[in-house]
C-alpha cells in the first residue's frame, strides 16, 4: 500500500532516531564536536565540552549573588554601606545586560568558543580583583566584571549546549541548568566563610584562570556572509510563534521568581508571624526540588513539545500557589516547597523553546532576549515596589501575581490547538 508520511513532531519538540536518547548517544558523533570518530571517543569529547560548560556556569551561578551573603563579612573590612550593595548588585545586573546584548552583537564575527573563552577572562579578572579589593570602588569594578562574564556567556553556551545533544535538547538545557542553582546554593554557603571571605574569590578565580588556558573544541555553526540587519532579524524573531511563547514562558517563570518567591518572607514570617528558620527550610527545599522537576520538563519537553510542557507547568504554579495564600498560614507554608520547585523549572523549558525558534547563528537573538527578559523582570519589581508604597496589600499584589503564569497557560494553550504551519 502507499505509504504515508510521518506528522511533524509537535511545536518546539525534536524527533530522536530510534533507540531514543539511549540511541541517540551510541550512535558515531559528528556534529556535536569538533570531527568525527566513534561512538566511544566522540561521546567522551562531547561529555568533556558539557562538563566544561556545566563547571563554568556553575561558577558564574555563584558569582552573580555571592556578594549578598558575603556582605556582612566585607562590610566590617571595606567599611561599606547598604547603599554600596545597592550599587555593586545594580552593577552587576547591568553588566549582564548590557553583554547580553553586547556578546550576542559580536557573535556575528567571534565563535562561539571565543566568547566563552572571553568569559572566562572576564570572571578571572574580576574574581581576583574582588578578592585583593582595598576599597569599594576597587571591588565595584571587579564585581562588575562579573556581570560582565555572565552576560557574555549565556547567548554562545546555551546555543552550543542545545548543538551538542541535538535529538534531546530539552534534557540538555534542563541539566545544564542545574550548574545554576548549584551556583547559588554554594554562593549561600559562602556565608560561612568568616574571615576568610577572600578566599572564596581566590578558590574561585583559580578555575576560571584554567577555562582560559583551556577550551575544548565543538562544532560551531557556518558564519553568514551577508546577515540579516540587527534590527530585521529582532523583528522576524518577533513574528516566529515559539519565540513569542519562549517570551511569554520566561515572563512567567520570572515573575513569579521576583512578586511570589521573592516576598514569601515576608508574606509568611512578617505578615502572618511564622517562624524565618521554616520559611527559609521550606525554601531550600523548594529549589532542591526544582532539581529533578527541571529534567523531568526538559524531557516532556522533547516529547511532547514546549507549548504543553509549560503550559502543565504554568497551570500546576497557579493551582499550587492559590491554596498556598489562601489557607491558613502554618498549612499553606508547606505548599511553598512544591511551588518554588514547579515556579522556576519552566525556564529551562522556555530555554530550549527559544533555542528552536531561532536560527543557527543565534547570539544576537538569545542576547536581546535575555535583555528584554530582565528588562522586564526590573520593570515588574518596580511596579510591585509602587502599589507596595501605595497600601495596595502584600498579599492581594501576590494574589494577583499568580494570575500571570494563567495567562501564559492561556496562551500555551491556544498553540497546542490545531493551526495551519507558520513559517520559520
Amino acid at each position: 500500500g502507499p505509504v504515508l508520511p510521518r506528522a511533524p513532531p509537535a511545536d518546539g519538540a525534536l524527533q530522536r532516531p530510534p533507540g531514543g536518547l539511549l540511541g541517540e548517544l551510541s550512535e558515531p558523533v559528528t556534529s556535536a564536536v569538533g570531527g568525527t570518530g566513534d561512538s566511544e571517543s566522540g561521546l567522551t569529547a562531547r561529555w568533556a565540552t558539557f562538563g566544561y560548560l556545566f563547571t563554568l556556569y556553575f561558577i558564574l551561578g555563584g558569582a552573580e549573588t555571592m556578594i549578598s551573603p558575603l556582605f556582612p563579612l566585607v562590610r566590617e573590612d571595606l567599611d561599606l554601606s547598604e547603599s554600596n550593595l545597592a550599587a555593586i548588585l545594580a552593577a552587576v545586573a547591568g553588566g549582564i545586560a548590557a553583554f547580553n546584548v553586547i556578546g550576542g552583537a559580536v557573535s556575528r564575527w567571534l565563535s562561539d568558543r571565543s566568547l566563552v573563552r572571553a568569559t572566562a577572562v572576564s570572571l578571572a579578572a574580576g574574581m581576583a580583583l574582588s578578592a585583593v579589593a582595598p576599597s569599594f570602588w576597587v571591588l565595584l569594578v571587579g564585581q562588575t566584571l562579573l556581570g560582565v562574564a555572565f552576560g557574555i556567556y549565556f547567548p554562545p553556551a546555551l546555543a552550543s549546549v542545545a548543538r551538542l545533544y541535538p535529538d534531546a535538547p530539552g534534557k540538555a538545557i534542563a541539566v545544564w541548568g542545574q550548574a545554576y542553582s548549584f551556583g547559588l546554593a554554594a554562593a549561600a554557603a559562602s556565608a560561612f566563610a568568616g574571615g576568610a571571605w577572600r578566599w572564596v574569590y581566590v578558590g574561585c578565580a583559580v578555575p576560571a584562570a584554567l577555562a582560559i588556558a583551556y577550551v575544548p573544541r565543538w562544532t560551531e555553526v557556518n558564519r553568514d556572509p551577508a546577515p540579516v540587519a540587527w534590527l530585521a532579524q529582532l523583528a522576524q524573531n518577533a513574528r516566529k510563534r515559539t519565540y513569542r511563547l519562549a517570551f511569554y514562558a520566561s515572563f512567567g517563570g520570572v515573575s513569579m521568581h521576583f512578586v511570589v518567591i521573592g516576598f514569601s518572607t515576608a508574606f509568611f514570617v512578617v505578615d502572618r508571624g511564622l517562624d524565618l528558620r521554616l520559611v527559609a527550610a521550606m525554601l531550600i527545599a523548594g529549589r532542591t526540588l526544582s532539581a529533578p522537576v527541571k529534567i523531568v520538563g526538559g524531557a516532556l519537553y522533547d516529547k511532547r513539545g514546549g507549548p504543553w510542557t509549560a503550559r502543565l507547568m504554568m497551570v500546576s504554579t497557579s493551582a499550587l500557589g492559590l491554596p498556598m495564600l489562601l489557607l491558613p498560614a502554618d498549612i499553606g507554608v508547606w505548599l511553598l516547597v512544591p511551588f518554588v520547585g514547579m515556579a522556576v523549572s519552566v525556564l529551562p523549558v522556555a530555554n530550549a523553546m527559544l533555542v528552536a525558534a531561532l536560527p543557527p547563528q543565534s547570539g544576537w537573538g538569545i542576547g536581546t532576549f535575555r535583555a528584554a527578559l530582565l528588562g522586564s523582570a526590573a520593570l515588574l519589581s518596580a511596579i510591585a515596589s509602587g502599589l507596595l508604597s501605595l497600601g495596595v496589600p502584600l498579599f492581594a499584589l501576590m494574589l494577583a501575581a499568580l494570575g500571570l503564569p494563567a495567562l501564559v497557560a492561556a496562551a500555551m494553550q491556544r498553540a497546542t490547538a490545531p493551526a495551519a504551519p507558520e513559517a520559520r
